[in-house]
């Protein structure tokens, strides 16, 4: 079988080689170690761009900006069947379901996050490609990056963070440990293969990248409804466990390698490539 890999035309998929700016390094993407592990299978796949499209069996939609623009969405509907075609919009107005306005009746504190995901830092570094190149940019009207912000109460939110139609304001619900560090929580699937892990980390707004201690973890039903919900076929959600309810803080359709876990990731792609396998010869 032959599958093309849709990706942005300025994103950059796989390993950085010697000779590139910050290499020699492996893939910045999960996805990559699954695909190798994929092809080991006997099975086939290759890049695909608006401007240099694949014919393949099957496409899998691996575009990294937010917002999947009209000629990225038009690549994936040409193949018959694209693993995550109906993704189109990560933000987190999308995603969340603990948004807030400046009426809401929410007496506890309250976490300010960008709208794109991730800070809209590949956004921007898709136009620095672009400009390198002498091409215009892709993503127009960027808001400005800005760093989680946390709030005792919503009263404290500034008034210019309500017209700031980049960020968005959510209720803060961690899960804090009782040795005062916090359990950030990931769920990375593909079709009916998974890998959840309970990562401890030094502070609320953590990522994987400062991970202190890591360990498997169960996925709550809640969580594969939201999956449901979100039309994911592969991806990474980002969830805490609150006082005993499941919340999602972040879907990611492309999700990363970070360097602290690229053993941890390396070991689980067979698994994650026998989810790939079933998915795509599904009838």
């Amino acid at each position: 079988m032959k599958l093309a890999v849709i990706v942005h035309r300025w994103d950059r998929f796989g390993p950085v080689s010697a000779g590139e700016p910050g290499g020699p390094r492996p893939s910045s993407y999960l996805l990559f170690d699954v695909l190798e592990a994929w092809r080991a299978m006997g099975n086939e796949w290759q890049l695909s761009t608006p401007d240099r499209p694949t014919e393949a069996d099957a496409g899998f939609l691996h575009v990294v900006p937010t917002v999947v623009d009209a000629e990225h969405r038009r690549l994936a509907e040409r193949y018959e069947r694209t693993v995550n075609g109906q993704t189109w919009d990560i933000s987190k107005r999308v995603v969340s379901r603990h948004l807030l306005d400046p009426d809401s009746d929410w007496p506890g504190p309250v976490i300010v996050k960008s709208d794109l995901n991730n800070f809209g830092k590949i956004e921007q570094l898709h136009n620095l490609r672009a400009a390198e190149a002498g091409q215009p940019p892709p993503h127009t009207n960027l808001p400005r990056s800005t760093d989680y912000r946390l709030y005792g109460r919503l009263a404290h939110v500034p008034d210019a963070t309500w017209k700031d139609s980049g960020l968005v304001v959510e209720k803060f619900l961690p899960e804090q440990n009782p040795d005062g560090s916090f359990t950030l929580r990931t769920w990375v699937f593909l079709g009916p293969r998974e890998r959840c892990t309970r990562l401890v980390v030094p502070n609320p707004v953590s990522k994987a990248a400062h991970v202190l201690d890591y360990q498997p973890a169960e996925v709550p039903d809640a969580l594969r409804a939201e999956r449901e919900r979100l039309n994911f076929d592969y991806g990474k959600f980002d969830f805490v466990i609150h006082q005993g309810t499941p919340v999602l803080l972040d879907a990611n359709r492309t999700p990363g390698n970070p360097r602290t876990l690229q053993e941890h990731v390396k070991k689980g792609a067979p698994n994650l490539a026998q989810g790939l396998d079933a998915l795509l010869r599904v009838k």
